[in-house]
């Protein structure tokens, strides 16, 4: 008994020395976890202001419009902001929302985000040229897709 105790013990320490080397900088600063900004030299395009106004929630037996996105009532607000890879919105508690952008794809004018927030998924495709934008999150059994569009934030 004491042999396998001391073997599990050792087992443990390699193992929370090996997560700590492997950890770099996220351990030793929590907010790390968060997307470092764009480096200043790469082209990215202005924060866009984007409002959604329609909205359908599809569920296994069907889709139907909505009045809300979320919990926010349409038309729903949204700031894109590329450099500090994030998307803000205000609830209708007036609180400001913020999520991380996680990924950014671009092909000419047109761009896809996407992140998670609270167990829910989301992607917006975008263009710079074109207003239209499209939202898509998928959370408890349900797909939400949001349409509207996007200008340039002032």
């Amino acid at each position: 008994m004491l042999k396998t105790t001391a073997t599990a013990f050792c087992l443990m320490l390699g193992l929370a020395s090996a997560q700590a080397q492997d950890a770099g900088p996220a351990a030793a600063n929590p907010s790390a976890a968060m997307p470092e900004p764009a480096p200043a030299d790469e082209t990215l395009p202005p924060p866009l202001a984007c409002t959604f106004d329609k909205v359908f929630v599809c569920e296994a037996k069907g889709c139907a419009p909505s009045a809300e996105l979320g919990t926010i009532d349409l038309p729903a607000k949204i700031l894109i902001h590329f450099g500090e890879q994030i998307i803000a919105s205000t609830g209708d508690d007036k609180l400001p929302h913020i999520s991380s952008i996680q990924s950014v794809i671009g092909d000419g004018d047109s761009y896809v985000l996407d992140g998670n927030d609270n167990m829910t998924a989301w992607a917006i495709q975008v263009s710079t040229s074109k207003p239209d934008a499209t939202l898509m999150t998928v959370a408890g059994g349900k797909a939400l897709s949001a349409f509207g569009s996007c200008k340039p934030a002032s």
